[in-house]
């Protein structure tokens, strides 16, 4: 009976420990104590957006001088050119220009994104400020594509209020592309209309 006692004292004396032990801390402070800080894909391609959107125009050859038919995953181009469609689909989200480049004698189209929904990776696959191996995984990889095509909508379309008053413009444009059939597909980084 005396070691029944004795083994419940001592139980009891590990959960009074353990108890008193434990350390309750407030949901979202959890990376103060373990280094781990949840990822937020629009932080992170916001504080980029600036290098990538330089790195891209930096790195942009003319669309006369690129094998458009083989971009692969993606290729930074740029031309100045005059649109000849505005098309606006999904209720008004899915928006599109195609423009005509200068000295372009090609049969590719050239279909530029406009959002507010933008498809492909091609901006998070032609920039190299940031690489797989800086996330934690796929997830956050795709993650930051999107962020990275919202960063597009917020600070290269948006503010230009596109609509189909374009046609006939001159427009320069510098972006990540992408081709498909007899299709170029361009996520822009700059648009300038003159």
């Amino acid at each position: 009976m005396k070691g029944k006692i004795l083994a419940l004292i001592i139980i009891a004396a590990i959960i009074a420990f353990v108890a008193n032990s434990a350390l309750v801390i407030d949901k979202g402070t959890e990376g103060k104590y373990t280094g781990v800080v949840a990822f937020d894909a629009n932080a992170s391609s916001g504080s980029d957006w600036s290098k990538i959107s330089s790195e891209i125009t930096g790195k942009a050859e003319d669309v006369n001088a690129v094998n458009l038919k083989e971009l692969g995953a993606g290729k930074a181009i740029k031309f100045k050119g005059t649109v000849s469609n505005y098309s606006s689909k999904a209720g008004g989200k899915r928006n599109t220009m195609s423009v005509i480049p200068e000295n372009y004698s090609g049969d590719m189209q050239f279909v530029i994104q406009l959002g507010s929904i933008y498809t492909g990776t091609a901006v998070r696959d032609v920039q190299t400020v940031k690489s797989f191996g800086d996330f934690t995984n796929q997830t956050e990889w795709s993650q930051y594509a999107k962020a990275l095509n919202s960063q597009v909508d917020k600070s290269v379309v948006s503010p230009l209020s596109i609509n189909d008053s374009v046609k006939g413009k001159t427009v320069n444009i510098v972006g990540a592309a992408t081709s498909s059939g007899n299709q170029v597909n361009i996520t822009p980084v700059s648009i300038v209309f003159e």
